[in-house]
């Protein structure tokens, strides 16, 4: 059984190394996505400020995010995601650990927003778009699993870190929490290689897709980030990520609060958010069978309808039943959209130049979850009610539903030497 199991690892092919190391990655990640809003009342009450002043924070670090995101994704293509990771690991975990220490509202800006917010920014471009190299095959596959660990963190964590500041206070578990992401994340970035083809390796796959006579995704093909400027499918994309961000970003910062707003217990509300990243990991590990069996941008399609649907059960939300269950449906389907983005933009720009095109998307992505909170909290702080904001994002997801029906009208862009045009020439 040992020998056995020597030679199943001995014949594992590298490109399950590298998922194997972005899941610990992913995992840790999860801090910063899905347990900033734990913190939102502690901090609102620590420095007798509003709910907007303390979510602005988390939006600083999203603008920031949106502001190198070009620069990262250059970097990724040209050097690999190795130090980059390293980057998120060590900033991430130094920024938590600083956060232990703020005494003023500027200081949780400078360090959540700043510092933390680099460190965020150095890990989404580098994992999404270096895992679609290494796989010819099961991208999808791959890329669900690594999103998968993202919300297993949030559903191990979120709760972990509720019992931290209910126990021992807001600063013990900021500090837990960066000593957490520096010694995860950094070992594993050795394990992160940019390519196949710079590693004398194949993608994962090739010999099957070669099999069958198909063209062998060998990493070369794909459209400038010039070019994909130039395209409606970029826009449309770009829209369409920006109307889903925002509502993910209001719903991940504001429902701890709203919850604990209509009654529920601060471990309870902290539960549903668990729910929501527990949840996603099925959502996220789906994207395979589901990009299988419709298509990839249909598939990306019936999630973000549910989370249409979703938001609209938690206009009405006002008590723990309605919210459990708005959790379960937005975490399934937001879990999908999130997972199954890298994957779009692999199959409408080609996989040369992915890494800087995810990242122009990505800006408008994280333009719209850096909004959500700002507008969200601002709207509480005015109105006492979260009504109007969930209100908003319901229409947003609808209008991203609408927008990606477009979408699924143009086909991929697959070959470096392919003309695009303004008018984009590549509608089926």
């Amino acid at each position: 059984m040992h020998f056995t199991c020597h030679e199943r690892l001995k014949n594992l092919h590298y490109a399950w190394v590298l998922v194997i190391a972005a899941t610990g990655i992913a995992l840790m990640n999860g801090l910063a996505a899905y347990t900033f809003g734990l913190f939102v009342k502690p901090l609102t009450t620590e420095f007798e400020s509003c709910r907007a002043v303390i979510s602005g924070a988390r939006s600083f670090s999203s603008f920031l995010g949106a502001a190198v995101g070009l620069g990262i994704g250059t970097l990724n293509d040209r050097y690999g995601p190795r130090m980059l990771l390293m980057a998120n690991g060590l900033l991430m975990g130094i920024g938590f650990i600083l956060m232990s220490r703020v005494n003023a509202i500027w200081q949780i800006y400078l360090v959540y927003g700043l510092i933390i917010g680099a460190g965020v920014a150095c890990y989404g471009i580098p994992i999404y778009t270096t895992i679609p190299r290494w796989f010819a095959s099961g991208k999808e596959k791959a890329l669900g699993i690594i999103h998968a660990s993202v919300g297993l963190g949030g559903m191990a964590l979120t709760p972990l870190v509720q019992w931290l500041i209910s126990s021992y206070g807001w600063r013990q578990a900021f500090l837990v929490a960066g000593v957490l992401a520096i010694a995860i994340i950094v070992p594993l970035t050795r394990y992160m290689k940019q390519s196949p083809q710079k590693s004398g390796l194949e993608p994962y796959g090739m010999e099957k897709i070669a099999a069958v006579g198909k063209l062998a995704a060998s990493g070369s093909g794909g459209i400038t980030f010039k070019q994909a400027l130039k395209t409606s499918r970029f826009w449309l994309t770009g829209i369409i990520v920006f109307c889903f961000s925002f509502c993910l970003g209001t719903i991940e910062t504001q429902l701890p609060a709203h919850a604990s707003d209509v009654g529920l217990s601060a471990i309870l509300a902290a539960n549903i958010v668990a729910v929501i990243s527990g949840i996603g990991i099925g959502g996220k590990l789906s994207i395979g069978f589901l990009s299988g069996k419709e298509g990839t941008k249909q598939a990306f399609n019936l999630y973000l309808t549910g989370v249409a649907f979703s938001t609209l059960i938690l206009l009405f939300a006002r008590n723990a039943l309605t919210l459990y269950a708005f959790a379960v449906i937005f975490g399934f389907a937001s879990g999908g959209v999130i997972a199954i983005q890298a994957a779009v933009a692999a199959e409408l720009f080609g996989l040369k130049y992915l890494s800087i095109i995810y990242a122009g998307v990505t800006i408008q992505s994280t333009i719209g979850r850096a909004l959500g909170p700002i507008v969200a909290g601002s709207i509480f702080d005015r109105t006492g009610s979260y009504f109007q904001s969930f209100l908003i994002c319901a229409l947003l997801s609808v209008i991203a539903v609408m927008l990606c029906f477009i979408l699924i009208r143009y086909s991929a862009s697959t070959t470096s030497s392919q003309t695009v045009g303004s008018r984009d020439q590549s509608r089926s």
